[in-house]
């Protein structure tokens, strides 16, 4: 059996029809369901992490019931397996390749199905998994080009280069809304504004799934980026209107891609852990939003409603919840004493012969994973072409570097600083250097989730690169450079040990008395200085921060910069961080501020190119950057788009660098704001309007200009944002060039729950008149009559088939037919199943 596992597995779901694809794709799919006993059923319902590409590695944790990874296949017929925190047993492309197909033929000749696995990796950033793969810039960094369809340029790259290492499924995209910067993982994030984070989570959804042989995965849903305490992983508190209004939507906008795969928010929500949660499982991201596809957990989760969440009382109890709310694939990482594979398997199997968990609902769980593997031609393919990766590895360079440059954002330059002339003799310091004389910038410049869960190490490998030293070097007329320490080799047993601590949350930076002497003997004959200020890479928890403040010894080597240069010397700062550090008190000593964010391999190029002037800046910040960052109780987070008032009279509440915000080379001014039509009978029909507005460069070099248009004042039923993005277009100008540049402002921006508080109404956009502004300019749009662009409608109940507020005759007809319909197709699927992902028609 096990011989001709692998082509009973295929005969049975008919290999032919699923490379035809269509409707009859799925074909044979019931009988090898049918023929799994329930322990294989589970088992493919459980993905564990691998170390190692050899089968007979003992390198398994003790929990786990089993001697070696060989026997994860030939004892559990496991469903799938992880490489997680971009961390493959190897980072050599090759070696990855190879060893995921051994692994497969493996698994295709020992598991007594033949069913072949799916392999998932972070690849959030590019395929940042692997030596000389190209990192593109962080999600933060994307959110500032206002550039949708660049990013999903890049990200094909990411799906191909992806599939091509022998990996079906990457964990991305992030679609958490952006909006705590004491979150240390605010940097996944994309903007704090709905409408940004969905277009670009949309069109990366879509990128990601672009490859035949790559799946996206929606996550973290929902609602997981605002924990209260700013900790992550922690509950989070907010209310049915900001989850409907702000929360869900750019989760919903992303689905729209029609991703294979969502994962759960870690977190819980409203005292609801996610995981257990069928209202957000089911009925939300099913009923509501349509998703067909897999759900899976997130790392450990079950196991942490016992030991994060103490919601729980023992493993069973939470398996039992977690399951029936709607999880259909565990993740199970690769050691501690959690819940290995083997009691996950035992545990579900006991559940379902006890009647807790009903075995249709594992059917269920289990037909989507098939299906899935279907989509990607596991089955008519299970291995990779290990010639591809060579040349696909490294690729999408113009794509990334001019993602980068885009994603630069000036946010001070006083009396015209910057650009450099380039005949400066420059000083280039702060942090790159560590005790072993390891390069440690490249670190700051990729962040987490590249070669490694917290990032690169220190002495690499690293993601193919360009460097700032290198970059600069070549285009000013000599450069002088004193790297200051940074070390990030303590960021684990930094945690609660006190031996170890390290200088702050994100890493260990410090100002040796010799790097202080050489930074003062360098600094007075500089003609131009430039300091790189910022955060060292971080991830999840070990990144969360209770301030926003620079590191002491930063602040120091801004202090001796200051003192040791006079007013005619410029002084420059470029911030390598994925969140907001440092306030006015040391911005104030720099003639200019350049937030490079983390830019990944071509930030050297971006960064050099941007302070010489061959790039003009045009990023705009996706997030508003607090001004009180060593106090963030009661002023974080403060997010552009919250309800007044945003002060009391006791704190300045307002930001720093405000949502938006970002300085050009040249200026450009605005005229002639229109929008049409100027007045809408039923948004729910007419769903955008056009707001065009006339745009001249009037300075005197070519620029390229984000135009943002704002909704900034309207009434309603209920209280309106302070500001709300409708729409934006790029726009590239010649010195003296004018264009007009029209805006599809999306009315779906509009909407609000209506209502008392308990916010069950449909979403609608109310009828009133909505200041709508571009810069300085404003004009009216009236709309006459309330509508629903996005169909969202009441919460009323989920048996209210038509969404019209009540349950009557014909919302149960509506559901009996839907009942019969399940039952005529098998364990629940709706009809056009086979269509879901649309990759093969």
């Amino acid at each position: 059996m096990k011989a001709t596992g692998a082509a009973t597995a295929t005969a049975a779901i008919g290999a032919g029809e699923a490379a035809a694809g269509g409707d009859d794709s799925y074909a044979g799919i019931d009988s090898l369901l049918r023929s799994l006993s329930l322990e294989q059923k589970v088992g493919q319902m459980t993905q564990v992490a691998i170390g190692t590409f050899d089968p007979e590695s003992a390198s398994i944790p003790d929990s786990f019931g089993v001697d070696t990874l060989g026997e994860y296949f030939s004892k559990l017929g496991v469903g799938s397996i992880l490489s997680g925190g971009a961390a493959p047993p190897s980072f050599d492309a090759q070696t990855v390749v190879e060893g995921i197909n051994d692994l497969q033929t493996y698994n295709l000749d020992h598991a007594d199905h033949g069913i072949p696995f799916l392999y998932g990796v972070d690849a959030t950033h590019g395929n940042v998994l692997l030596e000389g793969a190209t990192s593109l810039p962080q999600r933060l960094n994307m959110g500032s080009t206002r550039d949708p369809e660049l990013v999903e340029h890049a990200e094909r790259h990411t799906s191909a280069a992806t599939a091509s290492m022998g990996a079906h499924w990457t964990f991305a995209p992030t679609t958490d809304l952006q909006r705590d910067p004491r979150w240390g993982r605010f940097f996944e994030g994309i903007s704090e504004d709905p409408k940004l984070e969905g277009d670009v989570s949309r069109a990366r959804a879509r990128a990601l799934e672009a490859d035949d042989r790559m799946t996206a995965c929606v996550k973290h849903f929902g609602a997981y980026s605002i924990p209260n305490n700013g900790n992550d992983r922690a509950p989070a508190s907010t209310s049915m209107r900001d989850l409907r209004t702000n929360l869900f939507p750019p989760y919903q906008e992303a689905l729209k891609a029609e991703p294979g795969t969502v994962m759960v928010n870690s977190g819980a929500v409203n005292g609801k852990p996610a995981h257990a949660s069928h209202w957000l499982l089911t009925e939300i991201l099913r009923e509501r939003y349509g998703f067909e596809g897999m759900i899976v957990s997130d790392w450990d989760d079950l196991n942490r409603l016992l030991t994060n969440h103490d919601y729980a009382p023992d493993f069973r109890t939470a398996t039992k919840e977690s399951i029936n709310a709607g999880v259909d694939m565990y993740m199970i990482g690769n050691g501690g004493s959690a819940p290995g594979p083997v009691k996950f398997i035992d545990t579900v199997v006991s559940l379902v012969e006890d009647g807790e968990i009903p075995e249709e609902r594992i059917d269920e769980a289990v037909r989507r994973i098939l299906e899935l593997k279907v989509d990607l031609g596991l089955f008519e393919a299970p291995t990779v072409d290990e010639s591809r990766i060579g040349g696909v590895l490294g690729g999408a360079q113009d794509a990334s570097e001019k993602l980068a440059k885009e994603s630069m954002v000036l946010l001070e330059n006083d009396d015209g600083t910057l650009p450099l002339s380039g005949d400066e003799d420059v000083l280039l310091t702060g942090p790159g250097v560590d005790g072993n004389g390891n390069n440690t910038r490249p670190l700051m410049q990729h962040g987490g989730w590249s070669l490694g869960w917290q990032g690169p190490s220190a002495g690499g490998p690293f993601p193919r690169q360009t460097l700032l030293v290198d970059e600069l070097a070549s285009r000013v007329g000599d450069l002088t450079h004193v790297p200051t320490y940074y070390d990030n080799s303590t960021w684990w047993a930094g945690q609660g040990d006190g031996q170890n601590q390290q200088s702050d949350e994100n890493g260990d930076f410090d100002l040796t008395d010799q790097q202080e002497a050489d930074v003062r003997s360098a600094a007075p004959d500089a003609d131009a200085v430039v300091v790189v200020l910022g955060e060292g890479c971080h991830n999840e928890g070990f990144g969360d921060r209770d301030e926003l403040v620079l590191d002491e010894s930063q602040q120091r080597l801004v202090d001796i910069i200051d003192e040791k240069t006079d007013d005619d010397t410029p002084v420059v700062g470029v911030m390598l961080a994925g969140s907001p550090r440092g306030s006015a008190a040391t911005f104030e000593k720099l003639d200019a501020l350049l937030f490079a964010g983390e830019p990944g391999s071509d930030g050297g190029v971006a960064i050099a190119e941007t302070l010489v002037g061959e790039y003009n800046p045009s990023g705009k910040l996706a997030f508003s950057w607090p001004r009180n960052p060593g106090t963030p109780v009661g002023t974080t987070p403060v997010q552009y788009n919250r309800y007044p008032p945003t002060s009391t009279g006791a704190t300045d509440n307002s930001p720093l660098y405000e949502f938006g915000h970002g300085l050009s080379y040249t200026d450009f001014e605005y005229s002639n704001l229109s929008v049409t039509p100027s007045a809408v009978k039923d948004p729910g029909k007419a769903e955008t309007v056009t707001v065009s507005v006339d745009v001249t460069n009037t300075g005197d070099r070519h620029g390229e200009h984000i135009v943002e248009a704002f909704n900034t004042q309207s009434y309603g039923s209920v209280l309106q944002p302070l500001r709300r993005l409708v729409g934006y277009e790029r726009v590239s100008l010649d010195a003296g060039e004018s264009t007009t540049v029209e805006i599809e402002a999306d009315l779906a921006a509009l909407e609000v729950v209506p209502g008392d508080i308990p916010a069950l109404d449909a979403k609608l956009v109310e009828a009133g008149d909505y200041e709508l502004s571009v810069g300085g300019l404003s004009t009216t749009l009236t709309i006459k009559g309330a509508g629903s662009v996005t169909s969202d409608g009441p919460l009323v109940s989920l048996y209210d088939r038509n969404d019209d507020g009540r349950i009557t005759g014909s919302d149960f007809k509506d559901l009996l037919g839907k009942l019969w319909t399940d039952d005529d197709h098998g364990k629940g699927k709706k009809k056009g199943h086979g269509k879901r992902r649309g990759r093969r028609d």
